[in-house]
């Protein structure tokens, strides 16, 4: 034992551990040296040996690894009658609160006039001012050996004044000594006496009895914590890989890019026990928000997409929140007007209902912008926090946030491309540790993965979208234009069957009068024929010319109309002669088949101002076409009226009818009725295609119905009426055009 002081007043008491006794003496108010001298006998009767055994006791009973040391050093000051014993650990990479046991009895600066006499042997956990660093202990940890100090302001290197670069001692009597377990020292045990005091050679040997027990004390407490510590390490690393596997689910299951955000950031709070987290993310833009240079910050908007509150601390910040709008209602008023203008703003800038904010609006993101992809980590942000602009701070809810940790979200694909933040808030001062900003950097990439896959979704889907409505735009066309086509050649088969028809019916009509002219010119040639035959073959020859040069002059006319509309020359007309002479003729031509011409034309023919070979022309054509169509025995029926400034004819006939799907196309030029060329009725289908046109020069309108006959008495028989509307003064309403 180094520097060792023996006491020659006492000799240690030579006795087996069954024989010790321990002296129970009543606490009575005594002078000093006598409360002196009881506690070296005191101590002088605790065997060595007994120390070590009820350590060990201790060590084996105690469940408590808290206040294990605590009771030994309670247990070791008490046997070795010290003011104080105090056992501090070597190795603190395990962390271990030191034990001190405290006499408060005799202790300097101590109220002794007020202790009582139960006070003066309580044992308190308080820590003295000693640092076992001290230079007095370096050979404690060093060497490894005891160091008995009588008296400390007396040894050299003391510190004696309050300049002294060696920190005082707060007692005067120092007796150390280390702790081993396996051959090595863990820690340091140190008794002291607040008054100078000679150590004696049982006081080292009750150190060294007791010097493997609380090492195996400490290595047990050490191996306990340490066991702890990887037991919470455990956890914490199957909480992260149930953080990431959770992330990776939702990415897998989920296509919402929100909802997927919205779980990552629930369970990242839950997970790292913070008190709020929130993902941002920029606005979508065409381009990639890339980094730009220290002193630029790009003008885009930062959208809060996802947010959680820890349940547990959710009310408490609520109500930190509420105090600290209050004060800063009270003491800046005039803050407030600006927080409620800022606020407007940021509600201006709200999409989808999103709280949203430009990123030059808050300090934090734009400095967490230009660090990225480096984490922006505080331990205590109170004073970053405090410099937030109002608007941002709101929607961020930085209020009564002390710690603050905000992650860039980096496009993997695209380098230097920040996609937006992971923010997490704790109402205390908390640390991140590298552990923690490693997971949290794969959690901003997962979430990463999954808003790219989402925009790069979109993308396709618009893109497959575009082309569906192409290709739905393209098949549309195909079919209108497969439609027109098939229109095309239904018209074309149409206007094919129109020719051929036309072009029989033209035949006929021009081959059967040349056919009988140059028969009654064969006739004529004859010179055996009388007179009389001779005259009939000579009407009959100007009958069928005449017949056949009508005939070229419709197909004449009507290819005039065709180029260019003839000039109008109107004149004013007396419909009753025009009417009688037509009766006349029409009776005649209709004696054969019995039909009736009756007129209903009103007793003051109103006058009528048009081009009378037209009307002639078109009344002409009626009346044949009806007559032509007319059943036997049967009426038609030619009515005049008066309608405002219009005169209106109308020319009905009973027969077959015009079937509904021939009556729109009744004016077309060589369009006959559906069966007509199959009846043998004469004519070439350049009629009714001429009145329209001859209706037209007039400027009037012509129109036809076709419906069964109300007083018919058979069935088969229908009403087909021409009704043409002419203007009483078309002149007029030519020099109005």
């Amino acid at each position: 034992m180094i520097d060792y002081q023996g006491n020659p007043d006492f000799t240690p008491i030579d006795q087996s551990p069954s024989e010790s006794r321990t002296l129970h003496l009543p606490q009575i108010a005594e002078p000093v040296s006598v409360q002196k001298f009881l506690d070296r006998l005191m101590q002088y009767q605790v065997d060595p040996a007994l120390v070590g055994r009820q350590i060990y006791q201790i060590l084996a009973t105690n469940i408590d690894r808290e206040i294990l040391l605590l009771q030994i050093a309670n247990t070791l000051g008490v046997a070795c009658g010290a003011d104080f014993c105090l056992i501090a650990v070597a190795d603190q990479k395990v962390v271990i609160p030191n034990a001190c046991w405290l006499q408060r009895s005799d202790r300097p600066n101590a109220a002794d006039a007020t202790q009582t006499p139960e006070d003066s042997q309580s044992t308190k956990l308080e820590s003295p001012s000693i640092s076992i660093e001290h230079p007095v202990f370096a050979n404690v940890l060093a060497e490894g050996e005891i160091v008995a100090i009588s008296d400390y302001l007396d040894t050299p290197g003391a510190a004696s004044s309050p300049n002294s670069p060696v920190t005082p001692l707060p007692c005067r009597a120092v007796l150390a000594a280390p702790a081993r377990f396996g051959g090595a020292v863990n820690g340091t045990i140190v008794l002291g006496k607040w008054q100078p005091h000679e150590w004696s050679a049982t006081d080292g040997q009750r150190l060294e009895a007791a010097s493997e027990a609380i090492g195996i004390a400490i290595a047990h407490i050490q191996k306990t914590q340490e066991i702890a510590r990887l037991n919470q390490q455990l956890q914490r690393q199957a909480k992260y890989k149930n953080l990431l596997r959770s992330v990776a689910t939702a990415i897998d299951t989920s296509s919402e890019v929100d909802r997927i955000l919205q779980q990552l950031i629930e369970n990242t709070v839950n997970t790292l026990e913070v008190d709020r987290g929130q993902i941002l993310l920029f606005k979508h833009t065409d381009s990639p928000l890339t980094k730009a240079s220290i002193n630029q910050t790009p003008k885009s908007k930062i959208v809060l997409v996802g947010e959680s509150a820890s349940t547990k601390n959710e009310s408490k910040l609520a109500i930190e929140q509420k105090n600290s709008g209050k004060q800063s209602s009270k003491a800046k008023p005039k803050t407030q007007a600006k927080s409620a203008n800022s606020k407007s703003k940021s509600s201006n800038s709200k999409q989808n209902n999103s709280p949203a904010f430009w990123l030059s609006e808050s300090n934090l993101c734009s400095q967490a912008f230009h660090s990225a992809p480096q984490p922006f980590a505080f331990a205590d942000a109170s004073e970053l926090i405090d410099k937030e602009q109002e608007g941002a701070a709101e929607i961020l809810k930085l209020q009564g946030i002390r710690a603050l940790l905000v992650i860039p979200i980096m496009d993997a694909s695209r380098q230097e491309t920040v996609l937006g933040f992971l923010v997490l808030q704790h109402s205390e001062p908390r640390p991140w540790n590298p552990e923690e900003l490693e997971i949290l950097e794969s959690v901003c990439a997962q979430a990463s993965r999954a808003i790219v896959q989402t925009q790069t979704l979109k993308e396709l889907q618009s893109q497959v979208q575009k082309r569906d409505a192409e290709l739905e735009q393209s098949i549309n066309v195909q079919e209108k234009l497969h439609e027109q086509s098939a229109n095309l050649l239904e018209q074309i088969r149409r206007l094919k069957l129109i020719k051929d028809e036309f072009i029989d019916n033209v035949s006929h009509e021009l081959r059967t009068p040349l056919t009988i002219m140059n028969l009654a010119i064969l006739m004529l040639k004859k010179a055996e024929q009388p007179s009389a035959s001779r005259a009939n073959y000579l009407d009959i020859l100007e009958q069928h010319c005449a017949k056949e040069a009508a005939l070229v002059q419709d197909l004449l006319t009507f290819k005039q109309f065709e180029r260019q509309p003839l000039p109008l020359y109107p004149v004013n007309i007396d419909l009753n002669l025009l009417i009688k002479d037509l009766v006349v003729d029409f009776e005649k031509k209709w004696a054969d088949k019995g039909l009736t011409l009756e007129v209903d034309v009103p007793k003051l023919t109103p006058s009528l101002e048009t081009d009378p070979d037209s009307l002639k022309r078109v009344l002409l054509e009626l009346l044949t076409n009806a007559g032509k169509y007319s059943a036997s025995e049967t009426t038609v029926v030619f009515e005049v009226s008066e309608v405002a400034s219009d005169i209106v004819l109308s020319v009905s006939n009973f027969g077959r009818g015009i079937i509904a799907a021939d009556l729109p196309h009744i004016f077309d030029k060589f369009r006959r009725g559906t069966g007509i060329t199959n009846k043998v009725i004469p004519g070439t289908g350049l009629g009714l295609a001429l009145v329209k046109s001859l209706v037209q020069h007039m400027n009037g309108t012509i129109d036809v119905s076709s419906c069964p006959a109300e007083s018919s008495e058979s069935d088969e028989l229908c009403c087909t009426s021409f009704t043409l509307t002419l203007p009483k003064n078309p002149a007029e309403l030519l020099n109005l055009e």
